[in-house]
């Protein structure tokens, strides 16, 4: 079905039609995107998408970098030619630059109506997840709205993501019963004496909080194996979209709005997308069992959040050869790794060093969905090509326009000749009195066809994602690569050099491949990935892989500045298991109309020791990080697995960290009600970390790869301290009879060794490392 044009309706509706555009410039044609895009996925079915090796004899060059002060410093958007001096390789050329410039457009200018948008549109533009920079806290060397070096601009671009100055309240967000909607996040509720808070938008006990991530959600059976999908029997999800059919019920799947709720209507008068309440579900109908969640269908609520990411170094992932990524795997856990500060995996319950990636497989789905009659060619497609996952929080992405069209209908609501399906109207909104969803949205009965984006517009945007180049690393460390010998430490730069020996890294090897000129014409021998395998310290390496070489790139634009280069990736793209809290991950609810949904924002107090020691009311961070949401490919992604985040450029872009931004740093709340976790170090356990500064950002990000500390000994007694078990009936939640068994489990308890994370020994060496080393491996990942 042809998108619609929506009509702008004073009080009923009526009046004026906006002439329809079409986004982006249809050049080249559908026609000509189509046939290219056959040839990219194989006509005979093949697919499957696989980067080679580097042929035998190949010289690799370390890839450019923008010069660190220029990175993400744009203009106001919609951006501009010249923008692209911050973001894209310096030597791309005119030609090029120009090949990018419609998906520039599309991913930074606001989209009406007339281009297509719907009313289901979780944003009016792709930029609409991506501002954290319009108001990170100012730091040096950080990008951020108060320090942007373009007058009147907040530098907000690709590189940004999604922006949080306090935790999402569900409560809210869930599902408005005077409306049938949800509400969105930072809309301030009204006041019971008619005078709104000014600040209430910051307010998450009390209203739904103030973010920029989505949230995600849908029907999970965790025992039913879906064998075309899911091989290995991890379980199906039903999005709930209407879409889909339903394995299990063998029927459709439910219209209620799923996956992803958006938040942000595109059309002004209409209500956000509400998560659907356990009443309006057949699939949760009668009572969830108290233990595990599941109605008696066998399906059990999943909800998350997930935020943009920064687009950095994309085209490089992209290029990496098939084979390295898969080398860097091991599910069973059989490779150990050296290490001169101790040794914990036994007591962990591992069998080498704990960490356990795996490839996410994703299968072949493209699909003819109509063909012209008269001349046999296709006229519109669906789906993607198979393979080795590299993109996306789960890797449950191929490749790199998997994201552009999925975003284009997802959430901008615009539909093209790659994907007509429309996004439904979830049935919960009334359909008479004063509370139904506004005529203006209502009104669209296909009266007058509205257009789908010309092909030209993602896939240009694919032009532009594919060449956004990583930033210069920061001064001190290139002082320390530029030397005849990076090892030999000096006083100047002995933090940096500690913290990426800390990190493991070999930093002659590492300038190797960084510094043009460096590597011996013969190569230097040493770590392909400039791994330090003689002693890997607290081997943050084993997952965030210092660097990867790249093979010939499939782009057709960009593609010299992406082949055959040494790219400072900081990821292995594999799959890791992360920390889990069972209470938080199976959501329950015993209230038969309510909506299971994650904890409810949970007020600390907790006593911070940066600059003034002071007490800090903080939104406390929650420490479980699995849910069982996906998105279109779960594949074998269980829901506790999430990809290896690139750390390209971190050091630049700052916070917010972690696959929903909830380690975030914003000037809105930082003096107020700011995040807070705790800390553990050599002298102290469980001490209260109020996240304040990056320092704080990153220290706290590191902390929750894994569960929190056994209390001991040591543990912080005064105000904050301690495992963060949050007071009995503070939360929606049951933790059960001792909580802190759950969150904080003794190391070798039968606990700890199932639902710690991959991370658990690094974050056990890093927790014995003194305050100096622990500072030390933050002043390095501040240089990246």
């Amino acid at each position: 079905m042809r998108k619609r044009l929506w009509f702008i309706a004073a009080g009923i509706l009526s009046v004026g039609v906006v002439l329809a555009q079409v986004l982006g410039t249809g050049n080249p044609t559908d026609d000509q995107v189509i046939g290219a895009r056959l040839n990219e996925v194989g006509t005979a079915g093949s697919g499957i998408f696989d980067i080679p090796v580097p042929p035998a004899g190949t010289q690799l060059r370390p890839v450019q970098r923008v010069p660190r002060g220029k990175f993400g410093e744009v203009g106001a958007f919609p951006l501009r030619l010249s923008d692209l001096n911050a973001l894209v390789y310096p030597d791309t050329t005119d030609p090029e630059r120009q090949q990018m410039l419609d998906g520039m457009s599309l991913f930074t200018e606001a989209h009406t109506a007339q281009f297509g948008a719907g009313p289901m549109a979780n944003q009016p533009f792709c930029l609409g997840c991506h501002m954290s920079s319009a108001e990170a806290l100012p730091h040096q060397g950080v990008v951020s709205g108060k320090s942007c070096g373009v007058p009147g601009s907040t530098c907000v671009s690709i590189v940004s993501r999604a922006a949080r100055a306090t935790p999402t309240n569900f409560k809210f967000t869930s599902l408005d019963p005077a409306t049938g909607g949800g509400v969105a996040p930072g809309k301030v509720l009204p006041a019971p004496d008619g005078h709104p808070d000014p600040n209430a938008s910051l307010d998450a006990v009390n209203g739904p909080g103030r973010t920029a991530a989505f949230t995600v959600f849908s029907d999970f059976n965790p025992t039913h194996a879906d064998a075309s999908n899911n091989p290995t029997g991890i379980g199906f999800q039903d999005p709930l979209d209407g879409a889909t059919a339903n394995i299990v019920t063998q029927t459709t799947s439910q219209a209620l709005g799923g996956f992803v709720q958006h938040v942000r209507p595109s059309v002004p008068d209409c209500l956000p997308k509400p998560i659907p309440p356990k009443q309006n579900d057949a699939l949760l109908s009668g009572a969830l069992d108290p233990a595990t969640g599941v109605a008696s269908s066998g399906f059990r609520r999943s909800t998350g959040e997930r935020a943009g990411p920064p687009y950095i170094g994309r085209g490089l992932m992209e290029a990496i050869p098939t084979a390295d990524l898969a080398a860097g795997a091991d599910p069973n856990d059989t490779q150990g790794s050296n290490s001169s500060l101790g040794h914990y995996a036994a007591a962990l319950g591992c069998t080498g060093d704990c960490v356990a990636g795996k490839a996410n497989m994703i299968p072949r789905n493209f699909t003819i969905i109509s063909t012209d009659p008269n001349t046999g060619k296709p006229t519109s497609v669906r789906g993607f090509v198979g393979g080795m996952g590299r993109f996306g929080l789960r890797a449950n992405g191929v490749e790199i326009i998997q994201f552009a069209i999925g975003g284009l209908r997802g959430e901008l609501g615009i539909t093209s000749n790659f994907d007509l399906r429309e996004i439904n109207f979830p049935m919960l909104f009334p359909t008479t009195g004063p509370t139904t969803e506004p005529a203006a949205c209502l009104a669209a009965n296909g009266l007058v066809p509205e257009p789908e984006s010309f092909l030209s517009a993602p896939f240009s945007e694919r032009h532009w994602i594919r060449n956004i180049a990583p930033p210069e690393f920061g001064d001190t460390l290139l002082r320390v690569l530029k030397r005849p010998d990076p090892s030999k430490v000096e006083l100047p730069t002995f933090l940096v050099q500690r913290g990426a020996q800390l990190f493991g890294i070999d930093l002659v090897a590492f300038a190797n491949r960084m510094i043009p000129g460096r590597m011996p014409a013969s190569g230097d021998g040493r770590d392909l990935h400039a791994i330090n395998q003689a002693d890997r310290k607290l081997n943050c390496v084993g997952c965030h892989t210092p660097v990867q070489r790249t093979g010939q790139s499939p782009a057709d634009v960009g593609a010299h500045n992406l082949s055959f280069v040494w790219a400072p990736i900081f990821s292995d793209l594999l799959l890791h298991q992360m920390p889990v809290v069972n209470a938080e991950r199976i959501l329950k609810q015993a209230n038969a109309s309510d909506t299971p949904r994650p904890r409810d924002p949970l007020p600390i107090q907790r006593f911070s020791f940066f600059l003034e020691p002071r007490v800090f009311t903080t939104y406390d961070i929650p420490r479980n990080l699995a849910d069982d949401t996906f998105s279109d490919q779960k594949a074998s992604a269980d829901g506790r697995e999430f990809r290896t985040a690139p750390l390209m450029g971190m050091g630049r872009m700052g916070a917010p960290f972690l696959h929903d931004a909830r380690v975030y740093l914003s000037t809105l709340t930082v003096d107020t009600t700011p995040a807070g976790t705790v800390t553990t170090n050599s002298l102290v356990t469980n001490a209260p970390l109020v996240v304040r500064t990056l320092d704080d950002a990153i220290r706290a990000a590191i902390e929750l790869h894994d569960l929190p500390a056994p209390d001991d000994h040591k543990t912080f007694r005064q105000l904050g301290g301690g495992c963060p078990v949050p007071p009995s009936g503070s939360t929606n939640i049951d933790y059960g009879a001792s909580p802190a068994d759950e969150i904080c489990p003794a190391y070798d308890s039968a606990i700890s060794k199932t639902n710690r994370s991959d991370a658990r020994e690094v974050i056990r060496r890093f927790r014995a490392l003194n305050i100096i080393d622990q500072q030390a491996l933050i002043e390095f990942l501040k240089q990246l």
